[in-house]
């Protein structure tokens, strides 16, 4: 794809309506071209729009506070604004892969700090950029939606990502920069081979290039294809999910799922979990869920473990399962002087004045608050004596959450379950007022 300015300014036509633009800016050519060709496209054609930029020196090379000066002299000679911000990267090892990763953590999170509302960041990935996360994806095992790539655009922070130079090639922007005499710095830690990336960039590529010299253009066609069929699993991921999911958007109920093939199955979990906001799941815990929660015996209890969650069985439900912190230690509470009480990692205790319901309001001036332990016993009105794991099987309290509802005790004798009931010597008489306890977990 032949890259000028007059390509720069169409492919800004959805975003020309934005008041201002971020730019990214490394120093490296990319950058360099996108920088300058969005000063010389502003200046007739995107109504004097805002332009300004943002520089994260990560600190990783010697050279970093040069790379830092160029741009700030580049900036200088275009009249751009220029943030600047160094980050630390935590590592022992500069020539560490994993570097990678962190860098670009580390750079987005200044990013994200940096764009104001309703603003456009706008970075400088390309075709090769595209082609290389491609390859890269593809032997991390990715999925679809991985093999898709880099989006050109989408929401991010108080405003959205756009890049417009994915469908041009670092050849192409090499002849612009070239063309106007631009100048960029020249990263000599892209020559090293110990980087994914650069192993990609500098074997990789060029030998694929001298077999199939026009592979660029076929790749294209086929992220093309890929993304449309992402966009189509996830259309039918939602309408699978649609007939799954409970009120509560962290539970789905598996009756529906058990007539769907096992492809449609890991479809609708990962879906799912994506939706929540939770780290996307790998193929691995995808197949772990289909053959845990769909293929084996459905009364049974189980949870999986998961990347910062877990996910949970019981009954005809799944659930999401977020960190929780550790319950307290015992608690003292009043009802009739705090209707409701916050417990930490253990959910919220309500107290309502009732009539011949709850607690007798006479005994109800202040309770202790503990947790299971095991071993308890209750005989709540109107049943006989049980055991309270029994009871609370009965009531079809989530295994997870059994050790964390909050238990009522009057010295030592519990008195409440709240939500479930409450114990025969401490309940109201028919027309005596009480207090009715409830548990939102």
């Amino acid at each position: 794809m032949k890259f000028d300015l007059e390509y720069l300014q169409r492919s800004l036509v959805s975003i020309s309506q934005q008041p201002s633009f971020l730019i990214g800016l490394s120093g490296g050519m990319d950058s360099v071209v996108l920088l300058y060709g969005m000063c010389k496209v502003a200046e007739g054609s995107l109504n004097q729009a805002a332009i300004r930029a943002v520089h994260v020196n990560h600190g990783l090379q010697a050279e970093a506070d040069q790379w830092q000066s160029f741009c700030e002299g580049l900036c200088d000679d275009l009249d751009v604004p220029l943030h600047v911000e160094k980050v630390e990267i935590k590592s022992d090892n500069s020539s560490d892969p994993s570097i990678e990763n962190l860098a670009r953590k580390a750079r987005y999170g200044v990013f994200e700090s940096q764009l104001q509302d309703g603003e456009v960041l706008i970075l400088a990935h390309h075709l090769d950029d595209q082609l290389e996360t491609l390859l890269f994806r593809l032997n991390r095992g990715a999925g679809l939606k991985g093999l898709s790539a880099i989006p050109q655009k989408r929401d991010f922070a108080k405003g959205e990502i756009y890049r417009p130079l994915l469908e041009v090639g670092r050849e192409e922007l090499q002849r612009f920069a070239e063309e106007h005499n631009l100048e960029w710095i020249k990263d000599q830690s892209n020559q090293d081979t110990t980087f994914d990336r650069n192993f990609l960039r500098k074997e990789i590529l060029p030998a694929i290039e001298s077999r199939w010299p026009n592979y660029r253009s076929s790749w294209s066609k086929s992220l093309q294809l890929i993304a449309e069929a992402n966009d189509m699993l996830q259309k039918l991921a939602d309408i699978d999910l649609a007939n799954s999911l409970t009120e509560d958007k962290t539970v789905i109920s598996i009756i529906g799922l058990a007539e769907l093939s096992e492809a449609r199955q890991r479809n609708v979990f990962r879906h799912w979990i994506e939706k929540s906001g939770l780290p996307e799941p790998g193929w691995n815990l995808l197949q772990q869920m289909v053959y845990e929660f769909t293929t084996l015996d459905k009364q049974k209890e189980r949870v999986i473990p998961a990347n910062g969650f877990s996910l949970g069985r019981y009954r005809d439900s799944l659930y999401l399962l977020t960190e929780q912190a550790n319950r307290p230690e015992n608690l003292n509470w009043n009802p009739q002087q705090k209707a409701e009480l916050e417990i930490e990692g253990c959910g919220t205790l309500i107290a309502r004045e009732v009539i011949g319901e709850g607690l007798a309001k006479s005994q109800a001036d202040s309770f202790d608050i503990r947790f299971r332990q095991g071993g308890e016993y209750c005989r709540l009105l109107g049943r006989p004596s049980k055991s309270l794991k029994k009871l609370l099987q009965e009531a079809h309290i989530e295994p997870w959450l059994r050790d964390r509802i909050p238990l009522i005790y009057q010295g030592n004798e519990l008195v409440c379950i709240p939500g479930i009931g409450v114990a025969e010597t401490s309940a109201a008489a028919p027309d005596e007022p009480g207090i009715e306890l409830q548990w939102r977990h």
